[in-house]
């Protein structure tokens, strides 16, 4: 399934490669919209680009959609699988449902219970592994068991493209975009949106932002390589991970400009916010860029955050809204 063997580092896309996801995608991923913030008397002016509207509620229908439908019926004879949190094992199934093959999703224990619902919702498997089984298969790109294809939202170039659609979109709806602010898990979104940024408008600057919660992509720059870095239990999924990807680093320290990291009860406000001003649910990791941008101390103009899903469990949301969390 994956275009790139384990241990090959992935490449930024072309500006065609993306274009062509863009086009494959079109039946499936919707042009989302972007919205100011509806909030006075914050510093420079801040965006929303929201994919908690997309189809599947997160943004992972673009990377996994963009890997499945480049693949052949031979490939996908046996089904495919992913090691998935939450959002892309829920693009994963609901990709499959439609391409009416079989899906498998191998997610870590302690997994958003909604996500998982709704992952078996569209048809799909979930097998539940302690954290650092769940974390082995993504690095080592797959499970030795399988039979399947591992679909990779991270490191696929594919991947990549089709995250990349975003900038793309971003652009093309705010042409003076100074900053984008990505949550970091992997990496993916946030390199795959500046490679189709640096094509159009060079000079804006990629952040990407994590929660204090789980903060490794702050920890690579600081040391210079990937290092393991402690995760912190919070309400806040699909975002963060004990390491930044071997394979990762030099695409992230050559497209990312910087990163910020967010207290969780930032981002607990940052979600309130948003339901209150704008009427948009976020989940945790798509909070965190509106949170890094509500903390900035002097303005970084016209801002973009990027809010990558809105699959937040209602249980904890509720919680959120009436400040118990």
């Amino acid at each position: 399934m994956t275009t790139n063997g384990h241990g090959v580092n992935p490449i930024a896309p072309t500006l065609a490669e993306v274009r062509a996801a863009a086009c494959l995608l079109a039946p499936y991923a919707i042009r989302t919209p972007l919205l100011r913030l509806n909030v006075p008397a914050v510093r420079g002016e801040i965006y929303l680009k929201l994919e908690n509207l997309q189809p599947i509620g997160a943004y992972k229908v673009r990377s996994m959609g963009n890997v499945m439908l480049n693949q052949d019926a031979a490939a996908l004879r046996d089904g495919v699988y992913t090691a998935s949190s939450g959002n892309a094992g829920l693009a994963l199934a609901w990709m499959a449902q439609r391409l009416g093959i079989t899906a498998r999703v191998y997610a870590a224990t302690g997994s958003p219970a909604g996500k998982l619902d709704a992952i078996r919702h569209f048809g799909a498997e979930v097998r539940l592994l302690s954290h650092a089984e769940w974390w082995r298969i993504i690095e080592n790109r797959g499970h030795p068991a399988e039979r399947g294809q591992y679909a990779d939202a991270v490191r696929d170039n594919l991947a990549l493209a089709g995250n990349a659609t975003i900038g793309l979109e971003i652009v093309e709806q705010l042409p003076q975009v100074d900053t984008i602010i990505v949550p970091f898990g992997g990496g993916g979104v946030a390199c795959g949106i500046a490679a189709a940024v640096r094509a159009l408008k060079a000079g804006t600057r990629i952040i990407v932002a994590e929660s204090e919660a789980a903060a490794p992509a702050t920890a690579a720059f600081q040391a210079g390589q990937p290092v393991t870095v402690a995760m912190q239990p919070s309400f806040i999924s699909g975002a963060g991970a004990p390491s930044v990807l071997q394979e990762m680093w030099p695409l992230i320290q050559a497209l990312i400009d910087d990163t910020r990291v967010v207290p969780v009860s930032g981002v607990a406000s940052a979600i309130r916010l948003l339901a209150q001003h704008n009427h948009v649910v976020a989940e945790g990791a798509g909070a965190i860029p509106v949170a890094a941008a509500l903390a900035e101390r002097d303005s970084i103009g016209k801002t973009v955050c990027v809010v990558t899903g809105g699959n937040i469990d209602l249980e904890v949301l509720a919680r959120i809204l009436l400040q118990q969390l």
